[in-house]
């Protein structure tokens, strides 16, 4: 919020060419703007083989045999994957890691832009890296690699080899997960969706048994009950109880602690989000229809295709979700839905009380940005996210039209 308000919020428009660019070089990628909107940039070839990262114009000093994974950071810096004499590493803001790898990939950056990790392959083997410092010890496989605010990191890994087609030594369990690169003792079958508490600090993720039976393990310790099937457990407000969707007896329940925690049994239950003092989760209280679940009661209304995410304004106030319905992409809040009917939908915001939802949407191939179910600017030929103003009377918007990237504040 701190960082918002130091923004310029009073200039009504900002403007920077950059359908020039495509005459400098042989070709442009898709630009990447920064939170604030002041910055926008893409990788570009320079020539044969040659790659490099203009930002408003200018060209940073590195030329690289292959870049992608283009991001702006919080502190509307940007970053890259960058490769240069076979080996890959970070670039940001034009300075590069010391550390060099085979390959890196699975980009994560902390909210507040202090921690920048990613899954890296040296020598044949697997781990991840922080800050320019990769884990100690690397593995023969990684998967599921994830990153907490504070820099800690886990994944999915290999402790055991195996031959090729082994299927006893597969059997016996040969994946565990790793905290920081030391792994946990206990080996399964498989491992996924890795989640850490508040503090990162403890782990929880999901595990397969054998082939009918899975369940929970936390910091490597499995819960009692087995499931026919569980997905990805997240850790309840501050503590260290868990809460995991799971398949029980032919339906999907919420467990707490291995244990029932809503009574509903439904077709489907996942992504579990929470407030301070709520819990919701995508449900399907019948075949084929889906619908949303705050504390185990479901919202008066089901979407006939799909429901891609649900999230809580920062007071917990108001509950969004993207869904499709009847072929096209709308919003919901609290329970009701938004009239507006797009062709696609991408992240929305919500103002820290709830009053304010607004997305960036796509209709007929043009993107607009839509506040509170009202199209209020475009079209645009591209956009990034809008923002919303820390005192709730503006919007940022930031897209290309024409071939000019343009920095908007639209007055709500």
């Amino acid at each position: 919020m701190e960082e918002k308000e130091s923004w310029d919020w009073s200039t009504d428009l900002k403007e920077i060419p950059v359908k020039e660019w495509e005459t400098r070089f042989n070709w442009v990628e898709e630009p990447c703007i920064s939170p604030d909107g002041e910055r926008v940039a893409s990788i570009v070839n320079v020539d044969e083989m040659v790659f490099g990262i203009c930002e408003n114009g200018e060209v940073w000093e590195g030329e690289y045999e292959k870049a992608w994974s283009l991001k702006a950071l919080p502190n509307n810096q940007f970053i890259a994957c960058v490769c240069q004499d076979e080996e890959w590493t970070l670039a940001v803001n034009g300075e590069e890691w010391e550390n060099r790898f085979d390959f890196i990939w699975d980009l994560q950056v902390s909210s507040d832009g202090a921690h920048i990790g990613l899954a890296i392959q040296r020598d044949s083997e697997y781990g991840m890296a922080v800050n320019d410092k990769p884990w100690e010890t690397l593995y023969e496989n990684l998967s599921g690699a994830v990153m907490g605010e504070t820099g800690a990191t886990a994944g999915v890994v290999q402790v055991e080899s195996m031959g090729a087609a082994d299927v006893d030594a597969f059997k016996k369990g040969i994946f565990s997960v790793a905290l920081n690169g030391k792994a946990f003792d206990k080996k399964f079958l498989n491992a996924w969706d890795i989640s850490f508490d508040r503090k990162n600090q403890s782990l929880a993720w999901g595990v397969r048994i054998d082939r009918e039976r899975y369940t929970i393990a936390v910091n490597g310790t499995p819960w009692t009950h087995e499931f026919q099937s569980v997905w990805k457990p997240v850790f309840a407000g501050e503590g260290q109880s868990v809460l995991a969707p799971v398949r029980h007896g032919g339906k999907w329940k919420l467990f707490k602690d291995d244990k029932v925690f809503w009574e509903t049994g439904y077709q489907q239950l996942w992504h579990v989000t929470q407030s301070e003092d709520k819990i919701a989760a995508i449900v399907a209280p019948s075949y084929g229809k889906w619908s949303v679940a705050q504390d185990d009661r479901v919202w008066p209304l089901t979407i006939d295709t799909m429901i891609r995410e649900i999230r809580y304004s920062e007071d917990g106030s108001s509950l969004v979700a993207v869904v499709k319905d009847k072929d096209f992409w709308t919003l919901i809040k609290d329970g009701s839905k938004w009239k507006l009917s797009c062709d696609k939908v991408f992240a929305p915001v919500i103002s820290a009380d709830g009053s304010i939802l607004a997305a960036a949407v796509e209709k007929q191939g043009r993107w607009f940005v839509a506040a509170n179910d009202e199209l209020i600017t475009g079209p645009y030929d591209c956009m990034a996210d809008p923002v919303i103003s820390p005192d709730n009377s503006k919007v940022l918007v930031k897209g290309i039209e024409n071939g000019v990237y343009k920095r908007r504040i639209i007055a709500l």
